[in-house]
């Protein structure tokens, strides 16, 4: 049955072909799945199979590879594997080498381990609203405004009085003895106008901080132990003449 490792990079990619070249699989038993080319990548493996996902599903991507179809996932590992490739990692698909010719004398069998595989993804945890509103406050202040003040006062002449030609025209104001003085002051008016008293800059930027991620992982190990059979007691078996 074929199988899936996640790969994190080209590092840990070559470290994983390096290791199952060393155990004799045949190139042609490995796939490496991306979302890019490493064409230029596996010219030392020139045998490696390559398989990008551009237009394909990964159930899609498993059907074209050699064994695939025996190959089963639980929805935990396909999102996983799919996830892994969006984050731009890749998948190594090692066919079934249990096919392998095996040495006369020698039994082997896998020994597999766990590993911790980490993708990120955006997710909204708010949104900051800025909103402006109108609020209002009641200014106060004294403004000086002038007005007019009439003052009568009486006020003797001196020396001989002035004695007027008498007219039998029609009396005006000033025939009549009548002074009219306007008489004015100030009215305030208010008037609002809108400034720009300040200026509101809103900016976003990416802050990273350390999150700290643990996991449990399993890997298979081997115990040798030796068992000794306890000792058999060999009873000795005279030979017995018949004839006596």
């Amino acid at each position: 049955m074929g199988q899936i490792e996640l790969i994190a990079n080209e590092h840990h990619l070559k470290e994983r072909l390096q290791h199952y070249r060393d155990l004799k699989v045949p190139e042609k038993k490995l796939t490496v799945v991306s979302t890019r080319g490493y064409e230029d990548f596996l010219l030392d493996y020139p045998g490696v199979n390559e398989r990008m996902t551009a237009g394909n599903t990964l159930e899609e991507l498993l059907i074209q590879l050699d064994g695939s179809q025996r190959l089963t996932m639980t929805n935990q590992e396909r999102e996983n594997y799919s996830n892994a490739l969006n984050n731009g990692e890749l998948l190594l698909y090692i066919d079934d080498v249990s096919e392998l010719d095996t040495p006369e004398g020698e039994e082997t069998f896998e020994l597999r381990e766990e590993r911790l595989a980490v993708s990120k993804e955006k997710v909204q945890t708010g949104e900051v609203v800025v909103e402006k509103y109108t609020d209002s406050k009641v200014e106060e202040f004294d403004v000086p405004v002038n007005m007019d003040n009439v003052t009568v006062e009486r006020r003797a002449v001196e020396g001989e009085p002035l004695f007027e030609t008498y007219n039998n025209t029609e009396d005006s104001d000033d025939d009549l003895g009548i002074i009219r003085i306007p008489v004015t002051k100030e009215r305030i008016r208010v008037i609002k106008e809108h400034v720009v008293t300040e200026e509101i800059v809103i900016t976003k930027e990416v802050v990273e901080k350390m999150e700290h991620v643990s996991g449990t992982v399993k890997h298979d190990d081997i115990r040798v132990n030796e068992v000794k059979n306890e000792d058999v007691k060999v009873r000795e078996v005279k030979n017995i003449d018949i004839d006596k």
